[in-house]
């Protein structure tokens, strides 16, 4: 057996992805969600497709949020130059 297949982070990320797969994959099995915008417009989504677009969502404001928190401390802690005598 490879030695990844016992490193903890592979077993946790395995167990992670099974159960995202388990949530879409019987959620994918109800019924579409409606959402009245007006009187005579109605939107139709599976649950599915509502909990991969949130998962989707969440994962880009993370990495924006990262991006924005690693941008700033840079520019705060950046070195200052001593002037010449």
């Amino acid at each position: 057996m490879p030695a990844f297949l016992k490193s903890p982070r592979f077993i946790v990320g395995a167990i992670i992805v099974a159960w995202i797969a388990y949530v879409i994959y019987f959620n994918s099995q109800l019924e579409p969600i409606q959402i009245k915008l007006l009187p005579f417009v109605t939107l139709q989504f599976n649950v599915s497709a509502v909990i991969g677009g949130a998962m989707i969502v969440g994962a880009v404001i993370a990495i924006a949020v990262q991006s924005f928190w690693r941008r700033r401390r840079a520019s705060t802690n950046a070195p200052v130059s001593a002037t010449a005598p």
